[in-house]
């Protein structure tokens, strides 16, 4: 059975709510890192270890928070992280994909021309 460790009942729904978030966002931080090992490992560090420190959530209200916080920070991976290769001196290369990333214009959405 779905228990917390006060032995509260954990509903289904929870735990896969969190899973789906957990999902998601490390789908995300796999393509706004890709080709940065550095970042991939410690951002999966980083998420691994939030999503731990909130395995047990007895408070439907905090449960409800953190997700959408996971979702807001899905949504940052994807769509407002740009990796930078420094290419020389004081030059990058940008990896823009106008697909997935936020156009400067404020009334439109990635993707639209």
């Amino acid at each position: 059975s779905l228990t917390s460790s006060s032995g509260n009942y954990v509903p289904p729904m929870a735990t896969r709510a969190a899973l789906g978030a957990f999902r998601n966002i490390m789908r995300a931080r796999a393509v706004a890192f890709e080709g940065d090992e550095e970042m991939l490992r410690e951002s999966r560090r980083a998420i691994r270890e939030e999503f731990q420190k909130f395995k047990v959530v007895e408070s439907e209200t905090t449960l409800s928070e953190l997700l959408q916080g996971a979702e807001e920070a899905t949504t940052m991976l994807k769509h407002q992280i740009v990796q930078g290769v420094r290419k020389g001196d004081g030059e990058y290369a940008m990896n823009i994909d106008p697909e997935r990333h936020v156009t400067m214009d404020p009334n439109k959405l990635p993707g639209e021309k």
